[in-house]
C-alpha cells in the first residue's frame, strides 16, 4: 500500500472528501487526487499536517508503521473545531509582526488545544541546543506573551535579531537563557533586558518531532 492509499483510508474514515482536506492542506483537489492515485506524493509539510489532522504518527502515514490507540472518544479535525496556525523557519528580526511572507506553512490544530484570547506560531527548531527537550527540525508551538515564569522554555529575543529556544529565568534587570542540551558546547547566558534589547516572544506549549 503506498501513501496516497493510506491518504485516501484515513481521509474516508473521518468522512472528508477531497476538497475537505484540500481547504485543511490549503492546496488545490487535484493534488489531493493526485496524492491518493500515486501520481504525485506530498511534500513533507503537507505530510506532517496530515498526520495532524488524522491524529495519527507520521512514521504511520508514511510507512504504515503500527500504532495502537487508547482513546476510543478521538478528536479528529474539520473545518469546524481547527485553527490554521503559521509555521516559521525564521523569526523575523527587529520587531516581528510576524507576517505571512516569513511563513512557510500552515499547520491545522485543534481549538481545544489553544485558548481561545491567545495567538500562537510554530517554529521550526534549528540546531542542537535543546536537543533533550526537542531535536533539530522539529515543530515548536509557541503561545505569543511578552512574560514568562521562571523555568518555561520560552523563545526570545535578543540584541533585536537573534531569536533563540531556551529555559528563562527572570532576575530583576537580567534574564538567564539556559540550554538544554547534551552538547556541552552550549553554555546558558545571562543577559541585561534592556542594555541588549531583550524581548520574550512566547510560551513554547508543545513539540512536534519530524522524522526524516
Amino acid at each position: 500500500m503506498h501513501i496516497g492509499e493510506r491518504i485516501k483510508i484515513f481521509r474516508k474514515e473521518r468522512k472528508m472528501t477531497q476538497e475537505d482536506l484540500a481547504k485543511i492542506l490549503k492546496v488545490a483537489p487535484t493534488a489531493v487526487s493526485a496524492w491518493e492515485s500515486g501520481r504525485n506524493k506530498p511534500l513533507m509539510d503537507k505530510l506532517t499536517m496530515m498526520s495532524t489532522c488524522f491524529d495519527i504518527p507520521l512514521s504511520h502515514l508514511v510507512d504504515g508503521t503500527p500504532i495502537v490507540k487508547n482513546n476510543s472518544s478521538m478528536e479528529y479535525l474539520n473545518e469546524k473545531n481547527v485553527r490554521l496556525i503559521g509555521v516559521y523557519g525564521n523569526i523575523p528580526a527587529g520587531e516581528p509582526n510576524f507576517t505571512n511572507e516569513y511563513i512557510e506553512a500552515y499547520m491545522p490544530t485543534l481549538n481545544s488545544m489553544l485558548k481561545n484570547n491567545k495567538d500562537y506560531f510554530f517554529l521550526r527548531v534549528k540546531g542542537n541546543s535543546m536537543n533533550k527537550e526537542f531535536s533539530d527540525g522539529s515543530l515548536i508551538l509557541v503561545e505569543k506573551t511578552s512574560y514568562l515564569d521562571n523555568g518555561k522554555i520560552g523563545v526570545v529575543l535578543v540584541n533585536g535579531h537573534e531569536a533563540t529556544v531556551k529555559l528563562v529565568k527572570n532576575e530583576g534587570e537580567t534574564i538567564t537563557l539556559t540550554p538544554c542540551s547534551t552538547d556541552p558546547f552550549y553554555e546558558k547566558k545571562t543577559y541585561h533586558i534592556k542594555n541588549d534589547h531583550v524581548k520574550i516572544l512566547g510560551k513554547v506549549v508543545q513539540a512536534i518531532k519530524i522524522y526524516d
